[in-house]
């Protein structure tokens, strides 16, 4: 199995929204609120869906906590910078869901109807990423900067995805299917992300040597 990098991953993002703050004024240039959001609630329904199924899934659970808790650092970064009506409700929702969820593990084992509940959010959230991270890809087709973006958030993001993937395999597939779903549709739409970096990073490169 893939080792965890996605906390380095998300650490690396923190560090370079201080870095450009210092150089530039602003620390999330490029940054999709939309696209953190959707993150931050891909993490939230893989940590849900392991303490949902039976018997509780510690590597669903606490590897998706450290990354819960670091995006929602950047969205808060977001917020410090922006101030705006979205990123304050986009924060506190987070931070709501955080709890409550951590407060779900205290009613364990989830009644049937509650684990229909689970694989619902999985779904849910499947849009919610899908259209979140396209709209971080519109914003680097449009703008041609990558700005804070972080390759190595990514690109821990994808290997997180990956590992998962084959995790979910291990699994019934009547259980392990929103598990598929997600994190197929997550490497599929990162993946897409990551080639439009690295073709603007080169397509800058390129113009460099031309100068």
């Amino acid at each position: 199995m893939f080792k965890d990098q996605q906390p380095l991953g998300l650490w690396a993002q923190i560090s370079n929204i201080y870095r450009h703050r210092k150089q530039n004024g602003s620390g999330t240039q490029s940054l999709s609120l939309n696209q953190f959001g959707s993150s931050f609630f891909a993490f939230y329904a893989n940590f849900i869906f392991g303490i949902s199924v039976e018997p509780f899934n510690h590597y669903l659970v606490w590897t998706r906590c450290g990354a819960l808790l670091l995006t929602l650092f950047i969205l808060w970064h977001i917020w410090q910078e922006r101030h705006n009506k979205v990123t304050a409700l986009t924060l506190l929702a987070a931070t709501v869901a955080l709890v409550a969820g951590f407060a779900s593990i205290t009613f364990r084992p989830f009644p049937v109807f509650a684990q229909l509940g689970a694989n619902g959010l999985m779904l849910v959230v499947t849009l919610i990423l899908i259209q979140g991270t396209y709209h971080q890809w519109l914003l680097l087709y449009k703008y041609k900067q990558i700005g804070a973006l972080s390759f190595g958030l990514f690109r821990s993001i994808l290997v997180k995805d990956i590992s998962t993937l084959l995790f979910g395999l291990t699994m019934p597939l009547n259980q392990a299917w929103p598990l598929l779903v997600l994190n197929g549709a997550s490497v599929i739409m990162r993946g897409a992300v990551l080639i439009q970096m690295e073709v603007i990073k080169r397509r800058n490169h390129c113009n460099v040597l031309q100068d």
